[in-house]
């Protein structure tokens, strides 16, 4: 059996400079970090769980809605606290920051990968851990509308995130979601298409501003999924559904 802590608001600080030294290619002790009494508070004793690797971000988010469930009496806003996600990311780190065996030194990317700043709309979706399990509790009712912001590597986020998850009118969305994964998403493999991560005509990017002109004229919160689809132009046909 484990513990699950919360980092408090001079642990959150001590979690930063942690990353600036790894950074630098020290190596401090982590779970001196993570176990400090100084820098967190138990939130629970004993739970069952084990530090282990994902297959994508959905995997994530799911395990993570299983594991913290018990906890959601007590902390109803559990998505929103930045003490118990950036606990999460360093108790993961030799899986979200892992160690590069042809330099030896671990690969430290952004803070906010790590540290979660909840309500910065910036920056609250590029949390490895909370980024995904914030998208999931919101559309729990349907987890497979928002499949296209979470078939991707948990540490290799990519593009259709980036553009769509940080726009909040987009992804608190359920019709706008569903037309997003029903274009990005094969249906046959349940992964992003080859192409979705570009840059180009029919990329996340120009599909975010589309969606965005889009909501300006219509209230697509009441149209279905196909109806926006028709509505795209035609630089997104060759993923829309059916095409070859």
């Amino acid at each position: 059996m484990s513990e699950i802590r919360r980092f408090t608001e001079a642990g959150l600080i001590e979690v930063r400079e942690f990353l600036n030294q790894l950074r630098q290619g020290a190596e401090p002790d982590i779970e001196e970090l993570l176990l400090s009494e100084a820098y967190s508070v138990q939130m629970v004793a004993d739970i069952d769980y084990a530090v282990t690797a994902f297959e994508d971000r959905q995997e994530a988010a799911e395990y993570f809605q299983t594991l913290l469930d018990p906890l959601t009496a007590s902390y109803p806003d559990l998505e929103l606290d930045a003490g118990l996600w950036t606990w999460l990311s360093i108790k993961w780190l030799s899986f979200l920051a892992p160690v590069d065996p042809s330099t030896g030194e671990r690969v430290v990317r952004q803070t906010e990968r790590y540290v979660l700043t909840p309500h910065s709309y910036q920056t609250y979706y590029r949390h490895y851990l909370s980024g995904p399990y914030r998208i999931l509790k919101a559309h729990r009712d349907d987890v497979s509308r928002v499949r296209a912001v979470l078939a991707t590597p948990v540490t290799s986020p990519g593009e259709v995130v980036e553009q769509i998850a940080s726009k909040q009118d987009i992804i608190s969305n359920p019709s706008l979601m569903a037309a997003v994964t029903a274009l990005y998403v094969d249906p046959v493999t349940n992964r992003l298409k080859r192409g979705s991560g570009g840059s180009g005509g029919g990329s996340p990017r120009r599909l975010s501003e589309v969606l965005y002109q889009f909501d300006q004229t219509w209230d697509t919160s009441a149209m279905d999924p196909i109806e926006i689809l028709a509505l795209l132009p035609t630089e997104f046909d060759r993923f829309k559904p059916g095409a070859s």
